[in-house]
C-alpha cells in the first residue's frame, strides 16, 4: 500500500499486550489502512534500520509508551518504544516533502503518567486506553475519523467483528490442527492475513 495509507505500529510484542495489538491491526485493516509492524518484515535486515524504514514510509504512527515499569520484579523496563517514537517524531520535524506530512498517535495506559517518564511530551494530545481495548478502538477511530475526513465503522461495530473474527478464526484453525498454544502465538503478519481475508469476505 502507499505512503498514505501505512501505519507504524511502535507498541510492545508480548503475550500480555496481544490484547490490544490484535484488535488494534482489526480496526486499522477495517479502515483499509495497512498496519505496519517490524516483527512482519525481513528478518535479513538490522532491527532500527528496517524501523526506520516503516517510519519513513508510513504516514501515520501509533505509539504506545505504557511500558515504563517492569512487569514482575526482576524484569528492567523496555525503553524501545518511547526510542523508536522520538524518531518518528523527528522523522515529521526535521524531515523534507510528504514527510512534513506524518502524523502520529501517542498511547499510554493511564492519563498524565507520562508526565512523570517522559515529561518532554508533555503538552501533545496523549490518549489513555486504561489497557482496555475497547476503549483503545474508540480512540483510534476517534483519531482517524479526524484525519482522513471520512465515515468510519463505528467503535461498537468494529468490536463486535473483532470478537466475531476471533471466534471463526479459532475454528478455523483448530480444524487445521494447530494447537491452543499456537493460535494464541500466531505471528503478527499471519494474523494479519487471516483479518484482511475476513474483512474482505464479510463485505461480500
Amino acid at each position: 500500500m502507499s505512503f498514505d495509507q501505512s501505519v507504524f505500529i511502535n507498541c510492545p510484542f508480548d503475550n500480555n499486550y496481544q490484547v490490544l495489538l490484535r484488535p488494534l491491526i482489526f480496526s486499522l485493516l477495517s479502515f483499509d489502512l495497512n498496519p505496519r509492524i517490524s516483527e512482519t518484515e525481513s528478518s535479513a535486515h538490522i532491527r532500527i534500520e528496517e524501523i526506520m524504514r516503516l517510519i519513513k514510509t508510513s504516514k501515520y504512527s501509533i505509539h504506545d509508551i505504557s511500558r515504563k515499569k517492569a512487569l514482575k520484579q526482576g524484569d528492567i523496563a523496555r525503553f524501545n518504544m518511547p526510542y523508536e517514537m522520538g524518531l518518528d517524531i523527528g522523522c515529521q520535524k526535521f524531515g523534507t516533502g510528504k514527510l512534513k506530512e506524518k502524523k502520529c498517535l501517542i498511547f499510554d495506559s493511564n492519563r498524565h503518567e507520562y508526565d512523570i517518564s517522559c515529561s518532554d511530551i508533555s503538552g501533545q494530545d496523549i490518549k489513555a486506553h486504561n489497557n482496555d481495548p475497547e476503549t483503545l478502538i474508540v480512540k483510534v477511530r476517534e483519531w482517524f475519523v479526524r484525519l482522513l475526513n471520512r465515515r468510519l465503522p463505528s467503535a461498537a461495530s468494529i468490536w463486535e467483528n473483532y470478537t466475531e473474527f476471533v471466534t471463526d478464526m479459532n475454528e478455523q484453525l483448530a480444524l487445521e490442527g494447530f494447537s491452543r498454544k499456537e493460535i494464541a502465538s500466531l505471528s503478527h503478519s499471519e494474523f494479519i492475513i487471516l483479518a484482511s481475508n475476513w474483512i474482505k469476505e464479510s463485505r461480500k
